[in-house]
């Protein structure tokens, strides 16, 4: 890496606690305009800008570089936890890592800890990432996770709510609160992290839409049906708040997603609903968006996803009557 950009990183490494994702980004864009006009040498007796070692700086500059694409806090410090948990089984340098190393992590992995083969490979993508980053950034030489093979994942279907279900959950219900979470999840189809971070000041009560940011800090629209609609005027009736989140917590703040999960799982448990989170009312609402007619590009756009393959994996077509359609197109 050149001296001028390792100033740069510098830079917005010591910026990144005090400025947002888009000012962070208008600052990189800025230093890499200005200092093109100028040359930059590292200093010829060797002292450093910091007193850390290679490896920390470059550890801490990827999670930087991850922030600036717009990756969601929860996703960096999965990334992290993967990294740091393999580097202890490693106890080597980036620099000495080999292929073996991370064949041996992912299978120990799976022996030891009993992951099946999706987690083992989320994990490997997220070391060989890691690596490739250091590599195309010249931390390191060579890149030991070129050799790294794929894990085959078998893919299963994943399944949405059925009808009974969804009655049983909104039954299940006691208090408006929960009445209005299981409506929002339905309605809208939000992540959960997304549904904590619905705002007042975002919510539109004529049109019935809210505005949220999504992964990769991307903007859309969300939709709020007749009976979520009513979920948050009653909601709000009692809570008597007019800004702020959506849905609150304990404290006047927004919801965490740790709370949605475990409400969730408080409802399923009385209603007597297995397999039951939050993510699961998210391809619940994709599988009968479909199955009522809506175009699959309409889903992804519902949904945010950034592929149309993505949505697909979504839809439940477990729960499509082939009978009745063959029937229809075919009797």
């Amino acid at each position: 890496m050149e001296a001028r950009e390792r100033l740069i990183d510098v830079v917005v490494r010591q910026m990144e606690p005090l400025l947002e994702i888009e000012q962070l980004r208008k600052l990189k864009v800025t230093l890499s305009i200005n200092l093109t006009k100028f040359q930059i040498e590292n200093q010829r007796n060797d002292i450093v800008i910091y007193d850390e070692t290679a490896d920390i700086f470059a550890y801490k500059q990827y999670f930087v570089s991850k922030k600036l694409q717009g990756l969601s806090d929860t996703t960096i410090n999965l990334y992290m936890q993967t990294i740091d948990r393999f580097m202890r089984f490693t106890r080597k340098s980036f620099c000495d890592v080999t292929a073996c190393d991370i064949r041996s992590y992912i299978a120990l992995r799976g022996i030891n800890d009993h992951l099946g083969n999706a987690s083992l490979n989320r994990e490997r993508g997220c070391i060989c990432r890691f690596f490739s980053w250091l590599h195309d950034e010249d931390y390191i030489a060579k890149n030991p996770s070129i050799r790294v093979e794929q894990i085959k994942v078998e893919k299963r279907l994943k399944k949405a709510f059925t009808n009974i279900e969804i009655e049983l959950l909104k039954n299940a219900a006691k208090s408006i609160k929960q009445k209005l979470v299981v409506e929002l999840l339905l309605s809208t189809g939000c992540r959960v992290s997304e549904l904590c971070s619905l705002q007042l000041s975002n919510y539109d009560r004529q049109t019935g839409t809210v505005t949220v940011i999504g992964k990769g800090n991307k903007e859309r629209h969300v939709y709020i049906n007749a009976a979520a609609k009513v979920s948050i005027d009653n909601y709000i009736a009692v809570t008597k708040h007019e800004i702020g989140p959506i849905i609150l917590g304990k404290k006047g703040g927004p919801m965490t997603s740790s709370g949605i999960q475990k409400m969730i799982t408080d409802l399923a448990k009385r209603a007597g609903v297995s397999h039951a989170h939050p993510h699961k009312f998210r391809r619940t609402a994709a599988t009968l968006a479909v199955k009522r007619g809506m175009a699959i590009e309409n889903v992804r756009t519902f949904l945010g996803h950034s592929s149309v393959n993505t949505t697909l994996g979504y839809i439940d077509n477990s729960l499509t009557d082939f009978k009745a359609l063959h029937e229809k197109y075919l009797g």
